[in-house]
């Protein structure tokens, strides 16, 4: 009985709240939007929310752009964005700069994100935080980062952490790694240090691997471990290349065969390098063939070029044909 009243009542709110909607209440209409969005209609939603929207609800204007962003057209999100920006919403000033950014227009970007983030928006702090980093601002952007990752958030404790390891003080990054890695999924973790490499943001990506690591993703030691070894820490990138070579991976022992072979210790270098081939390394393959080929072994060096060739590597293939042209001179 208790429950069927409840559905009797609801029946009736949402009978009340539509008639008052239809009358031009802009609450109504704002309440009408999120019933709307929340069961899928989004075409009534977005009517409802622009309705309240131009009514003045500030709330529904960055409802309105969340849904128009999602739904693909950006530029009316943006408009409706710099409206509830401009009205004092908080979180439509941080959205508006993450806009901004995207189409790589940072002064505004910053704008934005400064007023969000003056208004307590953990977000727009580490958007901030990030920015002021990568122009070399250090001392504001740990400021902004730090009070990002005090409040929780997951970029923040990322930039917080880059930031610590930058300016020297590694240990106290590592405690904003692991909370970090407890807050956030590994795998998104390593996707966010990848695209930090590729985009040669080396201390973002190392700070991206650690977490990950020290929320157990087994892909991020070695990927860390290259971070650093690009960076030239070779000591450092092998303990990580240990730690993912002792799990199998076949990357991190090839990796090590490098180092062994960059330090002139051959013996070592071709072991790694053997462990990863049994694991169906190419790289691998093709690293046994020019040691191989180094010492005069042509038969061993033309059955490892060979078997990177055969998978279809272009490097096997240029070494085989090369080992084949300078043997024909002699």
């Amino acid at each position: 009985m208790g429950a069927e009243k409840r559905k009797w009542n609801t029946r009736v709110d949402d009978y009340l709240n539509r008639k008052a909607a239809e009358r031009g209440h802009v609450i109504a209409m704002a309440r009408m939007g999120s019933t709307a969005l929340e069961r899928g209609d989004l075409d009534e939603a977005e009517a409802w929310f622009r309705k309240a929207a131009a009514g003045g609800d500030r709330v529904s204007m960055g409802n309105l752009a969340h849904l128009l962003r999602e739904r693909g057209a950006p530029e009316q999100a943006e408009r409706w964005y710099r409206e509830a920006a401009t009205a004092g919403d908080s979180h439509a000033m941080a959205q508006l700069g993450n806009l901004c950014a995207r189409r790589g227009d940072f002064d505004d970007a910053e704008d934005w994100w400064r007023q969000a983030a003056c208004e307590g928006r953990a977000e727009a702090m580490a958007e901030l935080g990030r920015l002021l980093h990568r122009r070399g601002e250090l001392e504001e952007a740990e400021h902004w980062a730090g009070q990002a990752a005090e409040a929780g958030n997951v970029e923040g404790m990322i930039t917080f952490g880059a930031l610590l390891c930058d300016t020297g003080r590694t240990r106290e990054a590592e405690p904003w790694w692991r909370k970090a890695g407890e807050e956030a999924d590994p795998a998104m973790l390593c996707k966010l240090g990848h695209r930090a490499q590729q985009r040669d943001d080396l201390a973002r990506a190392e700070s991206c691997y650690q977490a990950a690591a020290a929320a157990g993703a087994p892909e991020a030691a070695v990927r860390l471990g290259l971070v650093l070894h690009r960076r030239g820490e070779l000591d450092a990138a092998e303990r990580w290349y240990l730690k993912a070579a002792k799990r199998g991976d076949a990357a991190a022992m090839t990796n090590l065969g490098v180092l062994a072979n960059d330090r002139n210790d051959p013996g070592e270098a071709t072991a790694w390098y053997r462990r990863a081939a049994e694991l169906g390394s190419v790289p691998a393959y093709t690293n046994l063939g020019r040691l191989a080929a180094d010492r005069g072994d042509f038969p061993e060096a033309e059955h490892w070029f060979r078997a990177a060739a055969d998978t279809g590597d272009q490097a096997g293939q240029r070494y085989l044909e090369e080992l084949h042209r300078n043997r024909q001179r002699f």
